[in-house]
């Protein structure tokens, strides 16, 4: 209820004020009959120009008033298409921090939050005529409860005081300012009229602090509207993107389907983490048998040592900073395309983290690689598109017969290649990086020969693997998260039916 004063509050408002004025028009006299009224408005005058040019200094310098703002960072997992869905929330939030009547206009909030949803939907919704209504009911109220929590936290710990507010208390002050302006027009003549100079330096100070108070103000409506925009885009992407979950586990903290298939009949089948899961791909006689030998860490003759058959081979790896993984074997291929990709093998695209494409560096025929992957990024693209690409390393064997073929005195340098052998590897490399679209940086030469010491597997391989493996953790918890959803969406429905069927009986 507003505030509202009769005659006689009007009254008491001006006796409880008159003895302050006219301590203020002593105090100026005094001044006068000292000589110091012009050194004292002097300095106030100086202080009001120091403090009127602090304001104008931090304007250009956007040096924030109130300490760090709100920082809100993407998530490391999303896919490529929830990347960029983040970089245009950023020029949105650019584009409406400004705005700091968002608060207090319900027409403009709305505005703004229908712009940030339909953004993102777009993103991911396209084909839709609703995009924006492209989501589960209990998500969008998961999407809600995460919003607003963090946005509480956020209150709570950068704006001092704001536990202790309520929201009473602001209508009510709000009230009582709109009042004591009604009296501000009878005190600013009667203190034009009795005390001209110190009614002159209270306009003053009025004017500096009431431009104090708007930029503080403006900045703590930039940094709400501004956190705000980043906690809506971000738990949107989350939400469009399939990556909201209505629990709180970790995808990657259970065991998939895959791997615990590959490991049901392992000693290692109590592990209950799910380990990265990596693909060797390669033609006939290419090398893929000795690769995985020499990632054991023991390199015999590939004959007889592993199975060959049409379907994959999982075997268990363990590595100093690898963790457990899942090396999965297949059977050569040669002239693969995308529409004739044996069955087998095109089931494991999507769930594997890693993809090894073994190349012999001394042959040039390459075609039947390139079709492998060429067919691999076009499934992902077509069939997967809130999942990412495997890391993808491609590992030239056979080194060692590249010219000149008497020579071989490793490690070689194929960076600045100085000798005959070292240009020779480098132009390898860089013919099975064309060949197959990726980096040159992602190719790595090795030596598997039985004959020989194995080359470049702890030197060259796997510290790429460790280099790479925040991206592999990218793969990997994508993947883990499709899992995850699948089980949960199916055991909704069972919980749902039995609850049905307790409805039905009766009990």
């Amino acid at each position: 209820m507003p505030l509202q004063l009769t005659r006689f509050g009007y009254l008491f408002t001006v006796l409880l004020l008159l003895p302050w004025l006219a301590l203020m028009g002593l105090g100026v006299y005094y001044l006068w009959q000292q000589g110091w009224l012009y050194l004292g408005l002097g300095l106030l005058s100086a202080h009001a120009i120091l403090f009127y040019s602090l304001l104008s200094w931090h304007k250009p310098k956007q040096q924030p008033l109130l300490g760090d703002s709100f920082t809100i960072k993407p998530n490391p997992n999303w896919p490529d298409k929830a990347q960029q869905a983040w970089l245009e929330i950023e020029q949105l939030r650019k584009r409406w921090q400004t705005q700091t009547d968002v608060l207090t206009d319900a027409n403009k909030a709305l505005k703004l939050s229908n712009e940030v949803l339909a953004l993102v939907a777009g993103h991911f919704h396209a084909d839709s005529k609703h995009p924006v209504l492209e989501f589960p009911l209990p998500y969008l109220l998961r999407l809600i409860v995460l919003v607003c929590e963090d946005i509480q936290h956020d209150v709570l710990d950068k704006i001092p005081g704001s536990h202790a507010v309520r929201v009473g208390d602001l209508i009510r002050a709000k009230q009582a300012v709109t009042q004591l302006k009604r009296l501000k027009a009878l005190f600013t003549v009667g203190n034009w009229l009795f005390n001209w100079s110190g009614a002159a330096l209270a306009k003053a100070r009025a004017v500096l602090v009431g431009k104090g108070l708007a930029t503080v103000t403006d900045e703590i409506s930039q940094r709400l509207i501004a956190a705000y925009i980043d906690k809506l885009g971000y738990y949107a992407i989350q939400l469009y993107s399939g990556q909201l979950t209505l629990d709180d586990m970790l995808p990657t903290d259970q065991l998939s389907d895959a791997s615990i298939e590959d490991t049901v009949t392992s000693e290692q089948h109590k592990q209950s983490v799910e380990p990265l899961r990596i693909l060797i791909l390669g033609q006939v006689s290419s090398g893929k048998s000795s690769l995985i030998n020499a990632l054991f860490g023991e390199v015999k003759s590939a004959e007889g040592l592993l199975p060959t058959t049409a379907e994959i081979t999982p075997y268990i790896l363990e590595r100093d900073g690898l963790q457990q993984a899942i090396l999965l074997d297949s059977a050569g291929y040669g002239g693969l395309t995308h529409g004739l990709a044996a069955k087998a093998l095109k089931q494991q695209w999507a769930k594997v983290d890693v993809i090894l494409i073994v190349c012999n560096a001394a042959q040039a025929a390459r075609q039947d690689d390139a079709q492998q992957l060429d067919a691999i990024r076009t499934y992902f693209q077509e069939e997967c598109q809130n999942r990412t690409l495997p890391v993808i390393i491609a590992v030239a064997t056979q080194i060692d017969r590249l010219r000149p073929l008497r020579e071989w005195q490793p490690p070689y340098n194929i960076q600045q290649a100085e000798t005959a052998k070292a240009l020779a590897i480098r132009q390898a490399c860089a013919a099975i990086a064309r060949d197959l679209a990726l980096p040159l940086s992602r190719v790595v030469p090795v030596c598997l020969a039985p004959e020989k010491p194995v080359y470049n597997i702890e030197e060259g391989l796997m510290p790429l693997l460790y280099e790479l493996l925040d991206e592999v953790q990218r793969v990997r918890y994508l993947r883990c998260l499709r899992t995850h959803q699948a089980r949960s969406y199916w055991q909704q429905w069972r919980k749902q039916a039995g609850q049905l069927g307790q409805i039905i009986l009766g009990d």
